[in-house]
């Protein structure tokens, strides 16, 4: 069953045949039971009644039955399917008839075991006929005082109980099955309702591999709509990343035509003095730099959302602890202060290449101080690079934060590392910002969203 759809209908199929299966049992239970009651409290009603009518015979010895004191009009009908008699108990425990109704022209057996007192209601089989069957046993005094042992007994024919209760079960199932077929017929469209969002995600995602959009556009529940937003996410970063490649291809193959064509020039002469071996150095270095630059920048990854969380102190403290080694030799002094709990969602390659040239900077253009500062917020992380170089401009801060313009051409001496920085920034939307430094260099800030 490879159909989602398949899978609930049988399954809730079966769940909802044995949930009816289960209550239909439960109501014919409760309903036989009830009217077994309502049989047997208009029984004892009868009973009652009987006892009441209950007189001394003409010989005083025993008791009897008055009729003219019944009120009971079915006990005179011998068609009524009610009859009752009264048996005298003996001392050894036999049953000896002294009254029947005037209903009663055929024998019914006495009842056996009923104990002094006792009053027993039961469903029994006579004769292939249900009848129900009410036993009293009581004790009535006689003319020396002296308690004897009388059992009264009650007929009832069950046909008309059996005919209702078949009556009642036939309309019950019956619904039974309309409700199963009704509820199923709602189930089918609750069923068709509810998947039309997955059937709805597989027609948007054949229209992106057609190419007639790019993302997932409808509106989605709130169960599904995280799926959505997810691909999405997926979609845009895959489109960012094609989008970088093609670029950075274009830039290098733009950025390389200078190079080559003084190496070009280079290579059609037939001698090359000190000066040209000097050029021809400078621009293989470039050439170098230009590839490696774009090659960083086409594999930095973007969008926060796709990647997995990571925290900022162990990357930072290997960072530091790296280019303390590297600079150690200078006397440069890096401190740390500062804690960020919270995680981040960059990709650890990138984070590592932020820490690693901003604070490889700080150092390589800091006198004998570097200060890196950390501050954690409800909403974001904010990391402080301060040295105590020479700094910028307030110029020459402005112009590195202007869009678009490449850090490594804008101070001389930058490299391509804070262009890398700059790609980065924008790949993942966080804030960079340079600023004056206490210690008289140059401030970096940069501000990262927590997750």
């Amino acid at each position: 069953m490879s159909s989602i759809k398949t899978r609930l209908i049988l399954s809730s199929l079966l769940v909802l045949v044995a949930f009816m299966l289960l209550t239909a049992w439960g109501l014919e239970q409760a309903v036989s039971k009830r009217m077994l009651e309502a049989e047997k409290s208009r029984m004892e009603a009868l009973m009652y009644s009987i006892l009441a009518a209950v007189d001394r015979d003409a010989s005083g010895l025993s008791i009897t039955v008055a009729d003219e004191r019944l009120f009971e009009g079915a006990l005179f009908d011998p068609l009524s399917g009610l009859y009752a008699q009264l048996f005298s108990v003996d001392d050894k425990g036999r049953l000896h008839e002294i009254w029947r109704s005037l209903s009663m022209s055929d024998s019914f057996p006495p009842p056996q075991g009923l104990r002094p007192e006792e009053m027993r209601f039961q469903q029994v089989e006579y004769e292939g006929d249900s009848w129900f069957q009410l036993a009293f046993s009581i004790r009535w005094p006689n003319v020396h005082a002296e308690l004897d042992l009388y059992t009264v007994t009650l007929w009832k024919d069950a046909s008309d109980y059996l005919d209702q209760f078949r009556r009642f079960r036939q309309t019950l199932w019956l619904w039974l099955a309309a409700t199963i077929v009704m509820l199923l017929l709602v189930m089918w469209g609750v069923m068709v309702w509810s998947l039309k969002p997955l059937r709805q995600i597989g027609e948007e995602v054949q229209a992106i591999e057609e190419g007639r959009q790019q993302r997932f556009e409808a509106r989605y529940p709130a169960e599904i709509q995280p799926l959505t937003q997810n691909l999405n996410a997926l979609l845009k970063r895959e489109q960012h990343q094609m989008d970088r490649y093609r670029h950075a291809l274009d830039d290098l193959a733009h950025s390389l035509k200078t190079p080559l064509a003084v190496l070009r020039g280079l290579s059609e002469k037939s001698a090359c003095d000190g000066e040209d071996l000097q050029t021809l150095a400078e621009q293989t270095e470039r050439m170098n730099q230009i590839v490696s630059y774009q090659l960083q920048r086409a594999a930095t990854l973007g969008g926060a959302a796709m990647v997995k969380p990571l925290e900022l102190m162990p990357l930072l403290s290997k960072t530091v602890s790296a280019l303390r080694k590297v600079y150690g030799p200078k006397g440069m002094q890096i401190e740390v202060v500062g804690e960020a709990a919270r995680p981040l969602r960059l990709d650890e390659s990138d984070l590592l290449e932020l820490l690693g040239n901003l604070i490889d900077n700080a150092c390589k253009y800091g006198r004998r101080q570097v200060r890196i500062e950390v501050r954690q917020s409800d909403s974001e992380i904010e990391l402080i690079i301060d040295d105590d170089g020479k700094g910028l401009d307030a110029d020459q801060r402005e112009l590195i934060l202007q869009r678009g313009s490449r850090l490594d051409q804008s101070q001389e001496g930058q490299g391509i590392g804070l262009a890398v920085v700059q790609d980065i920034v924008e790949a993942y939307e966080l804030r960079l910002e340079f600023a004056e430094s206490p210690l008289g260099g140059l401030r970096v800030r940069l501000i990262f969203p927590a997750d």
